[in-house]
């Protein structure tokens, strides 16, 4: 719930006295990243913040506990009986983890020397790792539930993780794993791999590849004696139980109860509203986005980074009478760690339809894991998730979509007015607080001000510090690039045309003594040349540092006040 207030904020359509949060928690979490805890590439201490220090200290701030919502009456009551009316609410808290809904599991997580983990819980993602070292031999399984959870590609992550871990340990081998040290279940309640076809795909290739063992529809539902599975399965069979030395679980999961019990819930107990717009189906003046929310697709932080922009840009329009014109189509993201250093970056919409940012600029196939991919998911989200995202600066695929710039002055004092200027245009007109004073005002004659009367030994000082300078510059006597005859354009154009990526315009420029802007004017690059050098220096963007990025983002901001 740290996230929209500050986007709120920046849509200026909102002081700071128009918006309230209620929030109990002590702590915010960059919960993608417990996967990177959980492979030993962070520590889950640099992934949180105070949430006092996310949100701006003029907010009213509500240190409880929601207990339901009365949205006839425009009313939300909270757990110590206090009741908050509102115009417009947000519905965002997420959703529950169920750890007491596998049998036995909480007593296996709490169990320092078993080696059951999870990284689903702020105090269980560091235990994950800690085992993977500790295993020495025999059956790993990890597990997926049925039904909705964050992020469903997150199981796979640890399990590719401690996959690759055990590798380099020289535990495991992928080209003949019956006779490693380690066999590996994936137990997943799912008939696939993964729920988007495309991706699925090649994770099942994966699995087959690295000799995983899949058990598709495979539930857990207990563990027994600490070191047994139970797994229900579809149609009524018999419950698998399957023996374990090392198990990492993923808890089911499920909507909070003060949602669920609510008159804005669904069915399924989520927050009912519009795919497309976040609104609320049947009470007009509630949003919700996220995982609390009914909105069909993948639960990720990806997916509330798209889902916010809409949601501020319906509710700031709804508030200004007019139509909420934003649509959400469903996008989510799934940086899929496959292995230490190469990530899959699978990205979709509603229906399960990729709609993937690099593949449509760069041809690239991201189906592929790349090393690129593994940065973005390592370093640049987490840097950019506080520095930007949950001080609404950061619009998801869209990038810094948000303009941290102030508003308009116009409207900050009583008699300050805007006038229409020239088209695109405001002359904006605030009269001085006071009459003037010799310190605010130039009409009343200032000695300070004053130029002084020139003496003669003034003038000759003058002509003194002016001989003491270095001479004049001298007048550029360059002659300018020269013209080309109809025979030598035609030759460039050839030229160009034979090998546009060698013969560049800088080169040509320099071949026949004109400028390279007029090769670019009469012998364009080829578009697909464009295009190429434009993905390269896009890829090459990835690479950058945080510093780099930031200064980049800094400098476009600031072009755009141009």
């Amino acid at each position: 719930m740290a996230v929209e207030p500050p986007t709120l904020l920046y849509s200026h359509g909102f002081s700071q006295d128009d918006i309230a949060v209620i929030d109990p928690s002590e702590w915010h979490h960059y919960q993608p990243g417990w996967t990177l805890v959980g492979g030993g590439l962070k520590n889950k201490e640099d992934l949180r913040r105070p949430l006092k220090s996310l949100l701006d200290p003029k907010l009213k701030h509500y240190a409880a506990n929601v207990q339901g919502f009365s949205p006839d009456d425009n009313l939300v009551t909270l757990a110590n009986g206090d009741r908050i009316s509102y115009d417009q609410l947000v519905v965002v808290p997420g959703i529950g983890i169920n750890f007491d809904a596998i049998k036995g599991l909480p007593e296996a997580l709490q169990d320092p020397d078993s080696l059951v983990s999870s990284i689903y819980g702020y105090d269980t993602c560091d235990k994950v790792f800690a085992t993977i070292e500790r295993f020495k031999g025999g059956n790993a399984i990890f597990t997926q539930p049925a039904g909705v959870i964050k992020c469903a590609g997150a199981p796979q992550k640890a399990m590719w993780l401690a996959l690759d871990h055990w590798k380099r340990a020289g535990l495991y081998d992928p080209a003949d794993a019956s006779k490693s040290a380690i066999s590996i279940d994936f137990a997943t309640g799912l008939p696939v791999m993964f729920g988007v076809p495309k991706y699925s795909a090649r994770l099942e290739e994966l699995r087959k590849e690295r000799g995983v063992n899949g058990l598709f529809q495979h539930d857990l539902v207990a563990i027994e004696d600490g070191n047994t599975a139970v797994f229900a399965r579809p149609d009524g069979a018999e419950p698998l139980r399957r023996k374990f030395d090392l198990m990492h679980v993923t808890p089911k999961m499920g909507p909070l109860a003060f949602v669920k019990e609510s008159p804005l819930a669904d069915g399924a107990g989520f927050v009912d509203v519009d795919q497309g717009s976040t609104r609320h189906k049947r009470y007009d003046n509630v949003w919700s986005i996220g995982d609390a929310s009914s909105l069909p697709t993948s639960k990720t932080a990806a997916a509330i980074t798209a889902e916010t922009p809409v949601l501020v840009r319906n509710l700031t329009q709804t508030l200004a009478g007019k139509e909420a014109d934003a649509s959400y189509d469903g996008y989510t993201s799934c940086p899929l760690l496959t292995e230490y250093g190469k990530v899959m970056l699978a990205e979709f919409k509603y229906g399960g339809q990729p709609k993937e940012t690099f593949g449509n600029l760069f041809g690239i196939d991201q189906a592929t894991p790349r090393r690129a991919f593994y940065h973005l998911k390592k370093d640049f989200f987490p840097w950019v998730y506080y520095k930007s995202y949950v001080k609404g600066a950061w619009a998801g695929p869209k990038g810094w979509g948000v303009p941290l710039k102030p508003g308009s002055v116009a409207g900050t004092a009583g008699r300050t007015f805007s006038t229409a200027a020239s088209p695109g245009e405001t002359f904006i007109v605030r009269p001085p607080p006071t009459s003037g004073t010799v310190a605010s005002t130039t009409l009343i004659p200032q000695p300070l001000l004053s130029a002084p009367t020139p003496t003669p030994a003034a003038e000759a000082a003058d002509r003194d510090a002016l001989a003491a300078l270095p001479p004049a510059l001298k007048r550029n006597t360059r002659k300018g690039a020269k013209m080309l005859t109809s025979e030598q354009i035609a030759e460039v154009q050839q030229l160009r045309q034979l090998d546009p990526i060698n013969n560049t315009a800088g080169r040509l420029a320099k071949r026949f003594g004109c400028t390279p802007l007029f090769i670019q004017i009469v012998a364009p690059a080829p578009k697909v040349v464009k295009e190429g050098r434009l993905a390269d220096a896009k890829l090459r963007e990835l690479t950058w540092g945080a510093n780099k990025r930031l200064a980049k983002a800094e400098r476009d901001e600031r072009r755009k006040l141009w």
